[in-house]
């Protein structure tokens, strides 16, 4: 296609009549008591439908159950759920289930080093099948942008985006693989009266465009409220009104509650809902019986014997329709250059680690100057062999627990949304990392190399190299394991406390003959202990007969004397190199089995 062909408009693009309905919805979560472990039900057999066309406001007062409602109707919670979801009165299948519907929490995870218009391209790319070309992935950003009046900060960065810039930019993630149901917790919250009333007028621009568009609301204005086509509240996990807007007072009216005049509508059926423990409670529970006929009345295709099953084969069984809408290596290839582009981009990742390397590089080899070839200096270069390790670990750990938890909830809101695999993240991940690890590592160890007058050959040169970037790539992939499983404010703690054990078994601050049996094994599961080996066998080993001495006598000349004091003349460097790699194998198994976890905890 060339530039001057003409791409046809892809706002508004929902013509289709679209319904969603569900009926006998029940979900419940574990809970802890005294005594032992029980369940509590978070809705109640609840039933309702939202049509095309129209906005609807999911209200009710605090713990009623509203997010949890909008989280079980998206697909994002599927445990301890029972009932069923229909779409146009039909059971769809997960796959397709979760292309049609889109959710965007209260709060939504972003990448704070990319722009706006990288976002929603990044978004195109992951969500719109590969037959689409780039010319018209490009005009639907465009369309968004102009749609949700992002044009001011299509350039902008995440972290630099105000409040409702960000709440229009997480709509704009769900418009660019054009669902025709659309769900909002809370779009509101956080903002100003004036920033709110524009997300719901944009939310209100969706649905006259056809689509679907349900919101949770908390306590909107008498204005925002007039943007709502039709109300949905719930009390204590069930539906106490459904309907037009225009149709709530009367209906609490013959209820029994007088709205009073010039009261604010959503004020006064938050002051209902909030009746059901008091005196009041039956005309609550008579109300939400006459909605619940009502619904039934409107929702009789199936019977009721086989709603429970309905749900499970809906959602998971696989069908014929694809999973997602591109091959796994695309997946792999867009989240490997999105990651990169994010880690060049983050100031702690990039430019202050690689300086932080070259600057300790640099200490390291000034206060260990020339000791590599000095027999009066053995214990120093030494004890410079472990600092560098320590170096490599620590800072190549740190640097990624820091950052890869605030990327967790990006990875688990865009799986739910059925962007892509784990496996594709996981590789991702692991490749767009591992450049920028490795350059770090090398330029520290050859300028500590050199600086601390280690021999200059290449072998040794070359198998001391290795045996670092194994320590960092071993550093990196523990942090990333730490950050996925711990949260931000633990794992920062978690990852150096860990460490100093395993500091204490590489050999260097006791030797293996002078620990006690019962630590003697741990030494074996210590990454230092292959490190710690594989360096100083590289240093004086392979055949290094004498080492310099500027002294009359020096008791370390010969480099055996070292390797025994170190109780490694009998080790070999490459079941030092395997043992690092058995290390890395099993932290990349334990990354991905967290990954998942991860995802079932949050289902």
């Amino acid at each position: 296609m060339s530039s001057e062909e003409t791409v046809e408009v892809v706002i508004p693009l929902v013509k289709t009549i679209t319904s969603l309905s569900f009926r006998n919805l029940r979900y419940t979560v574990p809970q802890q008591q005294r005594g032992g472990s029980d369940k509590k039900q978070l809705l109640k057999n609840i039933s309702g439908t939202f049509r095309s066309g129209r906005l609807s406001a999911i209200m009710g007062p605090s713990g009623a159950g509203k997010s949890s409602l909008m989280n079980v109707l998206s697909g994002f919670k599927t445990t301890g759920v029972k009932g069923r979801i229909l779409i146009n009165n039909e059971v769809i299948e997960r796959a397709k289930y979760r292309q049609l519907v889109a959710y965007t929490t209260q709060d939504v995870p972003l990448l704070q080093n990319i722009t706006v218009q990288e976002t929603l391209h990044y978004a195109a790319d992951l969500k719109l099948p590969s037959r689409v070309t780039r010319i018209h992935k490009t005009k639907i950003v465009n369309d968004i942008i102009a749609l949700l009046g992002l044009e001011k900060c299509a350039h902008n960065q995440a972290r630099n985006l105000s409040g409702g810039e960000r709440k229009r930019l997480s709509i704009g993630l769900e418009l660019v693989s054009n669902p025709k149901i659309m769900f909002f917790d809370e779009p509101t919250s956080g903002l100003d009266s004036e920033s709110s009333y524009q997300v719901i007028r944009y939310m209100k621009e969706l649905a006259r465009q056809g689509r679907c568009v349900v919101s949770v609301i908390h306590q909107p204005s008498s204005e925002l409220l007039e943007l709502f086509d039709d109300l949905y509240v719930v009390a204590d996990g069930r539906c106490m009104y459904q309907g037009a807007l225009d149709d709530l007072v009367p209906t609490l009216t013959e209820a029994g509650f007088v709205c009073p005049q010039y009261y604010n509508r959503a004020d006064f059926a938050l002051k209902v809902a909030s009746m059901l423990d008091t005196d009041s409670g039956d005309k609550v529970n008579q109300l939400m019986k006459r909605m619940e006929s009502i619904t039934t009345e409107h929702l009789n295709g199936f019977h009721d014997d086989q709603h429970d099953e309905l749900l499970d084969e809906g959602r998971r069984k696989g069908g014929s329709s694809p999973q997602y809408p591109i091959s796994a290596f695309l997946q792999f290839w867009i989240l490997t250059r999105r990651t990169a582009l994010g880690t060049f981009r983050n100031l702690a990742l990039t430019r202050l680690r690689f300086i932080g390397h070259i600057l300790f590089g640099l200490i390291v080899g000034a206060v260990f100057y020339d000791v590599g070839d000095n027999g009066s200096k053995v214990l120093s270069n030494i004890s410079c062999l472990i600092m560098m390790l320590m170096f490599i670990v620590f800072s190549n750990s740190m640097t990624v627990v820091l950052t890869f938890p605030l990327e967790m909830a990006v990875f688990i809101r865009e799986y739910k949304s059925n962007c892509y695999s784990i496996a594709a993240y996981f590789c991702s991940k692991i490749v767009a990392d591992f450049p920028l690890m490795l350059a770090g590592v090398t330029c520290f160890q050859l300028i500590a190399y050199y600086l601390t007058g280690q021999l200059n050959e290449t072998s040794r040169i070359v198998m001391f190299w290795a045996v670092c970037a194994l320590m960092g790539w071993t550093a990196q992939m523990y942090g990333m394991v730490a950050g996925s499983v711990f949260p931000v404010d633990v794992s920062p703690f978690v990852v150096p406390s860990s460490m100093i054990p395993m500091i204490l078994f590489s050999g260097f601050f006791i030797r293996y003959s002078e620990l006690l049996d019962v630590f003697k094994p741990l030494t074996y599961v210590s990454p230092f202990r292959y490190g710690f080996e594989g360096l100083a066998l590289t240093t004086y080993g392979m055949n290094r007969t004498e080492i310099g001495c500027e002294d009359m006598f020096c008791y370390y000349r010969k480099s055996v004397k070292v390797l025994e004091l170190l109780e490694v003349k009998d080790s070999c460097y490459w079941m030092d190199v395997g043992g690092l790699g058995v290390w890395i194998l099993v932290l990349h198994m334990l990354l991905y089995v967290s990954l998942r976890l991860r995802l079932r905890w949050n289902q």
